[in-house]
């Protein structure tokens, strides 16, 4: 955990497929007391995510497409700090980036906007099935992706497309670099803890976020975030955050369900390539 920070801004950091939109449908059914409206999620109450190109160019008033890659990461925390500076915090803001040092040797993440983060956890198991899914990819491919330490999500030098390319790294260094080292108090979030006591780990998420939740309402919001709910939401109206071609954004939000879809010698190989940090977070 680290030191006390004087921002407002809350990350709901995480490596893709970890729990992160679950907790943002939470969080905006408690916020406004309705049903969750999928494609309001970025702006919701979370004040749009670190991907999408629109929110660069509207604060910083520049065409972020005629940057580089490590000149739009020189430029992060600077958003970050603008967003922060508004008041009326806490602010939420999700992310899929790694927590590293820009160009600039700043954190890449505002850490003088930060108030703290939480950090979704899940079984790297079942992130590499639901990540291939994501990405359109075979198995063999997104375990290799998980275990690249160049890896990154998003366009492939695209300037023109709609998110912004994000360091990701390998998925034991993204989860070391937000829980050990983060500039800011980090509070761990484990999807299997989510599905097994909903209502006890997401009022502690909302509480660390400066929050006031009332118990009664985070039971009715989680109810409003079920996932059924949110299949049944994007099958009739869409998902702005699916990427094009996914057939579903929510497939089966289950734990385990690896051990039917993974075969045997890429669970081995998750385990060869991310086995120290799995015995940490128990999952091996």
């Amino acid at each position: 955990m680290g030191a006390v920070t004087t921002g407002s801004t809350v990350w709901l950091a995480s490596y893709p497929k970890s729990g992160n939109t679950w907790f943002r449908a939470v969080h905006a059914a408690w916020r406004t007391g309705s049903a969750v409206e999928l494609n309001s999620l970025d702006v919701e109450g979370t004040y749009g995510g670190t991907a999408w190109r629109e929110q660069y160019d509207a604060e910083l008033g520049i065409v972020t497409s005629l940057l580089t890659d490590a000149e739009l990461d020189t430029v992060r925390p600077a958003v970050a700090a603008i967003i922060d500076r508004r008041g009326g915090g806490p602010h939420l803001r999700k992310t899929h980036l790694a927590d590293t040092v820009a160009p600039t040797g700043e954190r890449i993440i505002g850490t003088d906007a930060t108030r703290a983060a939480l950090y979704f956890v899940r079984d790297p198991r079942d992130v590499a099935v639901s990540f291939a899914n994501h990405l359109g990819r075979d198995l063999a491919w997104t375990v290799a992706h998980m275990a690249d330490p160049a890896a990154f999500i998003g366009p492939g030098g695209d300037g023109g497309a709609r998110v912004v390319r994000e360091h990701l790294g390998t998925w034991s260094d993204h989860v070391l670099g937000w829980l050990d080292n983060a500039a800011f108090p980090v509070h761990q979030v484990r999807y299997e803890d989510c599905l097994r006591d909903p209502v006890a780990v997401f009022s502690r998420a909302l509480r660390t976020c400066g929050l006031d939740p009332d118990d009664g309402d985070v039971v009715a919001a989680v109810a409003a975030a079920r996932f059924d709910r949110l299949r049944e939401q994007e099958s009739g109206t869409g998902f702005r955050e699916r990427p094009v071609g996914m057939e579903r954004f929510f497939r089966r939000g289950v734990a385990g369900g690896w051990h039917d879809e993974l075969p045997a010698e890429l669970a081995a190989q998750i385990l060869h390539d991310h086995g120290d940090v799995m015995d940490r977070l128990g999952y091996r």
